[in-house]
């Protein structure tokens, strides 16, 4: 049956009261900081989202202490950051269209216009470099955020088990759907085509998140990304690589180990995971894993 949790009307503000197959090598990656100020060594010990970087074909990765830059998907890549010293708490970062939107909480560093608290949800249009507010200065906390290809204009968010959605890019925004959401995608091909995992299994809604229906066919998984073809991959419960083939039976992959934290997949449709022990690729749906960075414990 279809899942139609009634939401009452009310303000968002309301709402925001591997073991890999082979080894991590530690120090893989070259690390500057931008800032001396900034430790990226603790930064990107919390990863909450990656996205390819379309300067360099490497990495933007979204940490609790700002946007980093890993600048090629090879070991010996260098990482720096945070862009422009901003050491905001980058929580719901996505990429569609030449466009960043995060949500989270200010840093220290952080522009005045950030408010206080809360972010509601920002947009960058020059590669994390600056930021725009969009909506809800200061009141929304958006914890996973989602776009379309097909429609930029349309936003899904995830706030507190209430999932939104704005068609006029962040301007006004529907009552939203209650859904136990870890994790949020909306279809790249398909605007209105809506998936939320949760902890019984990935829910799909087709007109655009006003109802959800429990897909009996899909595994469960925490986190969820689709490829260039449009099929999805996820990351499961039990340490695998899980994803879509063309003709829409699930399938399972290669192992990693540890809780992961962000997934991406690159144009070239290699699939990227960081969990505590770093960021890792694969091109082979986790048969073979390549280390990419990997943070020092420090004291």
């Amino acid at each position: 049956m279809p899942f139609t949790t009634a939401v009452p009307r009310r303000r968002l503000a309301a709402f925001a009261a591997l073991a890999l197959t082979v080894p991590l090598l530690a120090g893989c990656a070259l690390i500057r900081s931008e800032d001396p100020d900034h430790d990226p060594q603790v930064a990107l010990e919390h990863i909450h989202g990656l996205a390819s970087d379309p300067e360099t074909g490497g990495l933007l990765i979204a940490s609790h202490g700002g946007i980093y830059r890993l600048d090629a998907l090879t070991p010996s890549a260098e990482v720096t950051g945070p862009v422009a010293g901003n050491d905001f708490d980058a929580m719901g970062f996505t990429a569609v269209a030449g466009s960043l939107y995060a949500s989270g909480h200010p840093g220290p560093n952080s522009p005045e216009h950030f408010g206080a608290q809360n972010l509601g949800l920002i947009r960058s249009d020059d590669n994390a470099r600056t930021w725009t507010n969009i909506a809800f200065t200061g009141e929304a906390d958006f914890h996973d955020l989602a776009l379309s290809e097909s429609n930029p204009s349309r936003i899904y968010a995830n706030n507190y088990g209430i999932v939104y959605r704005s068609d006029d890019g962040g301007r006004t925004w529907n009552d939203g759907v209650g859904v136990d959401a870890r994790d949020i995608l909306a279809d790249p091909n398909d605007s209105d085509t809506v998936y939320a995992t949760a902890p019984e299994g990935v829910y799909v809604s087709h007109d655009g998140a006003e109802t959800f229906e429990l897909d009996e066919g899909a595994p469960r998984m925490m986190l969820i990304a689709a490829n260039s073809l449009g099929l999805l991959v996820g990351t499961s419960f039990d340490g695998t690589l899980v994803y879509q083939l063309p003709s829409g039976e699930w399938t399972t992959g290669g192992e990693y180990t540890g809780g992961v934290q962000a997934l991406t997949i690159t144009p070239g449709d290699e699939i990227v995971i960081a969990d505590q022990r770093g960021i890792s690729l694969t091109s082979d749906f986790g048969v073979t894993w390549e280390p990419l960075f990997r943070p020092e414990p420090h004291v």
